[in-house]
């Protein structure tokens, strides 16, 4: 992983909801390197852009992707 990967959650786990970030968002690396085992990793809302938390996540809880697969967009309301 590095600087601006675009990455998915893919553990739910409480320390990350208690902030409103869930399995299956997507946000972007914004460290330059690991914090111990963890990424700085920034999640917004998919269709407005706005920030929804600004956190330190495990490794082993994100994958990278090159772009959001058409079946994970979220429904418009």
């Amino acid at each position: 992983m590095k600087y601006l990967d675009l990455v998915e959650l893919v553990t739910e786990k409480e320390e990350y909801a208690k902030q409103g970030v869930h399995k299956g968002m997507f946000g972007a690396i914004m460290s330059e390197e690991k914090i111990g085992d963890k990424w700085q990793v920034i999640f917004s809302e998919f269709y407005t852009g706005k920030d929804i938390a600004d956190l330190l996540v495990r490794e082993d809880d994100l994958i990278v992707h090159d772009f959001v697969p058409s079946e994970k967009y979220p429904p418009k309301n």
